[in-house]
């Protein structure tokens, strides 16, 4: 089956870290078959490999070309708005990409589209699929719907779209009622909850080595790793820092990753006192991510609904944890509970709750083989269903029904598609 999939995020050169999760799920679905073609923004930086399995496309919506804000984590303010060049350059976008997708969707004769986010993708899948008389589907990933939740005519885009989607993927349950919310329940049948994956083997390489000469990464690592805004819920694992560091003179948290709120976050750990047992990397390529979750001890999601709303999906980070062997202490928020079951593969605490965090991590700290039982039920669990492969068969069997024109409930398997 010819693919288009549609996304504003995807990784430009080897060890990004934007859109690794839409990547990883085009590769394992090309792996069964299926004829990928890519279709992004451009990006001074993009630079995909010619000769991999995926068709790469890309469109200009703006120009000159370092004038292109839309995508690659560069449209949203702390992840709680759209910053202003982004909303000037939006009509832009959607023309652009609409034109480029009905060009590819003619010229290699496309089968289905699959948009990554239901907005803006959704939206211009809807349009282009409906002239060229071919199926579409989206996946939410959680930016998507808080933006849809933002005004009136987003509301309406976001409408029309799951409107004449053949099915509407999901990773998290809240993601889906607040989806259906906008939209009405009428839809409910086709947004399914189905979710992320990762590889079963994170690809850590020799990145432990390289990344221990530029960082200190001696004692027992605490380490959380996401962009740093709002909704990821650092803040937290910050007030709940002194606790856990008084657990062992050996612990050392760690902090992975860039972001909007990064300066705030330091200035925090600084007034309290944390000092050199707390340590912010700044970016990380994806090797380095993996690296670093390889040489922690515990992984911490703090995830929290921000102020605004905000909120993620299930992060990919936190599944290659659980890939890792890693016992992972995670909020109980949106995707989570999909992936962890709580004192069986990880440990779910309350958002907001750095008493609960702390206790959860020292709780950890202090149980070697509670902490080995929940790293190897997690990494078993990654390996029996949370894996690419196996995600890439629900969305195989979805596109089945989709072209078929049958209804999509019926193919999704029961364990990935939770409760």
């Amino acid at each position: 089956m010819r693919i288009a999939v549609l996304a504003h995020s995807f990784p430009r050169f080897p060890g990004d870290t934007h859109g690794t999760f839409v990547e990883r799920l085009c590769l394992a679905l090309a792996r069964r078959g299926h004829e990928m073609h890519i279709l992004v923004p451009f990006d001074p930086q993009l630079a995909p490999d010619p000769h991999g399995p995926l068709r790469i496309h890309s469109f200009r919506y703006v120009f000159p070309d370092s004038a292109h804000q839309l995508g690659y984590s560069r449209t949203m303010k702390r992840d709680v708005g759209l910053r202003a060049r982004a909303y000037l350059q939006a009509p832009l976008y959607f023309l652009a990409a609409e034109r480029a997708l009905r060009r590819l969707i003619a010229a290699q004769r496309i089968d289905l589209v699959h948009a990554h986010w239901i907005l803006p993708n959704g939206f211009v899948a809807a349009r282009a699929a409906a002239a060229a008389g071919i199926p579409y589907a989206a996946t939410l990933h959680g930016s998507d719907v808080f933006m849809a939740e933002r005004n009136g005519l987003f509301r309406a885009l976001a409408r029309r779209a799951l409107r004449g989607a053949a099915h509407v993927t999901s990773c998290s349950s809240e993601l889906r009622h607040r989806l259906l919310a906008i939209g009405g329940e009428r839809h409910a049948e086709k947004v399914l909850l189905v979710a992320n994956g990762t590889d079963i083997e994170p690809p850590v390489g020799n990145a432990v080595e390289e990344l221990g000469h530029r960082f200190d990464l001696s004692g027992r690592l605490v380490v959380a790793v996401g962009r740093l805004v709002y909704k990821k819920g650092f803040r937290y694992l910050l007030q709940a820092a002194p606790q856990i560091l008084a657990q062992d003179p050996e612990v050392r948290i760690v902090i992975g990753g860039d972001g909007d709120i990064e300066e705030e976050l330091r200035a925090q750990a600084a007034q309290l006192d944390l000092g050199d047992r707390i340590l912010f990397t700044g970016g990380l390529s994806h090797p380095e991510v993996l690296a670093l979750i390889a040489a922690s001890e515990i992984f911490v999601m703090p995830s929290i609904r921000d102020p605004k709303g905000n909120v993620d999906g299930l992060p990919i980070v936190v599944l290659e944890a659980m890939a890792g062997g890693r016992p992972v202490v995670a909020s109980d928020v949106s995707g989570m509970p999909l992936a962890i079951e709580d004192d069986v593969s990880g440990l779910l605490v309350e958002e907001k709750n750095p008493d609960a965090l702390a206790a959860a991590v020292n709780g950890l700290l202090a149980d070697g083989e509670l902490a080995r039982r929940l790293g190897e039920a997690a990494r078993l669990r990654v390996a029996e269903e949370l894996n690419w492969d196996a995600v890439a068969e629900v969305h195989h069997r979805l596109y089945r029904a989709a072209v078929a024109g049958e209804p999509p409930r019926a193919v999704v398997p029961r364990p990935v598609e939770g409760p």
